[in-house]
């Protein structure tokens, strides 16, 4: 019996025309790895000095409803980058954002309340209330 068959069906097993394509699943892991770096890399310039006083972290209930919110994602990032444009050396942070919309799940429905306000020029107001939107939306991915 000649082998050539058998290297035939071997070949045409292997051939990239043959090959499952990506599928929507593998692209959507990899735009939230993606997403997950744009992430940790604006909390690296939130963490560098000027840092703010220990007890800055804590946000009121409101504040923290609005955040976590699905529907005002999207609302809460336009927020966030008209506020980036007050701060003093924020400009990667404000790049970063821009890139920031794809990784937002999008609404199931109208908003019920107005975004988040952040105070205008105030960076530990900023910092404190985007920590924790972004944290917010990372931990939604890893669910």
């Amino acid at each position: 019996m000649s082998r050539l068959p058998i290297l035939l069906l071997l070949h045409l097993l292997v051939s990239p025309g043959l090959q499952a394509p990506m599928t929507q699943t593998t692209s959507l892991k990899t735009s939230w790895a993606n997403c997950s770096n744009m992430i940790d890399e604006i909390i690296t310039h939130l963490n560098q000095p000027p840092l703010p006083s220990p007890g800055f972290n804590n946000l009121n209930g409101e504040d923290q409803a609005i955040l976590v919110e699905k529907n005002l994602r999207r609302s809460n990032l336009e927020a966030f980058s008209k506020a980036v444009k007050s701060l003093q050396n924020a400009s990667a942070i404000e790049s970063i954002l821009k890139n920031l919309p794809p990784c937002l799940p999008m609404a199931t429905a109208a908003p019920t309340r107005h975004p988040i306000r952040i105070t205008n020029g105030d960076r530990n107001d900023f910092r404190r209330k985007l920590k924790f939107y972004l944290k917010t939306l990372e931990n939604e991915q890893a669910q």
